[in-house]
């Protein structure tokens, strides 16, 4: 079984040069499942880079509900957007899984790409590709509702965790009711019903608790899904 897109993450896309370089000036620690990395409206200091586990960016809704945009894995980046400004971060980041980490001083890093043209690029690159998918998230859930969120949020993780399981897309990540919930900001119920629904479509299946996309062009159909950069369509 193949990954149904392929997608180079952050770190993969420099140099072997530029991939020492960077690690040099971060300091590898390691991180136990539910540890906050930083929380909404704190001023970040530090800037991580994932080698092995996953860490979750949530924003907190006026009702105090969490609503979940981002998940990361391995060789991504996380709190990039706070780079070069003094505001508050925008988003809480919590370790789901024990991880493995690099964590950088912003300062450090702000100096880094003065001395590095090379890396400042990817990372100006990094930030304006993840503010793209933000944005189409919230678009998406703008323009076409709880369902269409839904819908893209199933794209989106068959694109970052999707692997080819005979002609369908098995997501390798499991997620709980509560979870979609949360990635698509409604309650429980009304995403399992949303669920059942495509079920009964015959658009997805689950296997063993996860999720199995049976029919990926109906989702995509729904939400006019144009010629974006897959890198945009991940979560």
């Amino acid at each position: 079984m193949n990954k149904t897109v392929k997608i180079t993450p952050f770190f993969k896309q420099l140099s072997k040069e530029n991939q020492d370089i960077l690690l040099q000036n971060g300091v590898e620690t390691f991180v136990k499942e539910g540890t906050i990395l930083f929380y909404e409206g704190e001023e970040a200091r530090s800037i991580y880079l994932i080698r092995s586990g996953k860490v979750r960016l949530s924003k907190m809704t006026i009702e105090h509900k969490k609503f979940f945009l981002h998940l990361k894995q391995a060789d991504e980046i996380v709190g990039e957007f706070s780079l070069f400004n003094e505001m508050a971060v925008s988003m809480t980041a919590e370790v789901i899984e024990n991880s493995s980490l690099i964590k950088f001083n912003r300062e450090h890093l702000e100096a880094l790409f003065l001395q590095n043209g090379e890396i400042a690029v990817s990372f100006i690159k990094l930030f304006a590709r993840n503010t793209q998918s933000t944005q189409a998230k919230f678009s998406d859930l703008l323009l076409y509702g709880k369902v269409g969120a839904l819908y893209s949020i199933l794209i989106r993780f068959s694109n970052s965790y999707g692997i080819t399981y005979h002609n369908d897309i098995l997501i390798t990540i499991k997620l709980t009711n509560q979870d979609i919930a949360n990635f698509i900001g409604t309650s429980r119920e009304t995403a399992n019903r949303m669920l059942q629904d495509l079920k009964k479509s015959n658009v997805i299946a689950f296997l063993n608790g996860n999720i199995l996309i049976k029919d990926i062009n109906y989702l995509k159909n729904h939400l006019r899904c144009g010629k974006c950069p897959v890198e945009i369509c991940t979560i």
